[in-house]
């Protein structure tokens, strides 16, 4: 395992090389100045970032880490990346059964890497997409007004959180 992350950075490198789009563990949006963070995995990044950048106009501080790589899993390369951030929240489409309050697998790896790293970043869970729904910019947008209220106060409410599921 320690040897493939080095391979995945470099194969990313070199795709960069040749056809001008680099690709790295995870990609970036909005992130350099940020005081929030959503991290999330696949197509939901494009809404995430769609969300954002509206948020931004309103003057939430607030970014977006798609990650492209789950194992192994780049814990020293996010917590560099969530350094001055404030609170995170990780949208997981699915629960890991068994698991601390029934918290999604990218929660999990990434609340594990911030502790060992002694980070003082608050971190919330959001599980999205069960049953195969869609998730909407209002749950997003939900979740960086949450995001903003975690970091005025320096209290997470609810460690695992549920987006369009009916109550």
């Amino acid at each position: 395992l320690s040897k493939a992350m080095k391979v995945i950075v470099d194969v990313g490198q070199e795709y960069g090389r040749t056809f001008g789009r680099p690709y790295g563990v995870f990609d970036g949006y909005a992130m350099d100045d940020a005081e929030l963070a959503i991290v999330v995995l696949g197509s939901t990044a494009g809404t995430a970032r769609t969300v954002v950048k509206e948020l931004r106009k309103k003057g939430l501080k607030i970014g977006v880490l798609k990650l492209r790589v789950f194992r192994p899993f780049p814990a020293a390369e996010l917590v560099t990346a969530l350094q001055g951030v404030q609170a995170v929240a990780v949208l997981d489409r699915s629960i890991s059964f068994g698991a601390m309050d029934g918290a999604g697998p990218v929660f999990l790896e990434l609340a594990a890497a911030l502790y060992a790293a002694g980070a003082k970043t608050k971190a919330v869970n959001y599980i999205y997409g069960l049953g195969g729904r869609d998730v909407l910019p209002d749950y997003i947008e939900r979740v960086g007004k949450e995001l903003q209220e975690i970091a005025g106060t320096g209290k997470v409410k609810s460690l695992v959180n549920y987006l369009g599921l009916r109550e």
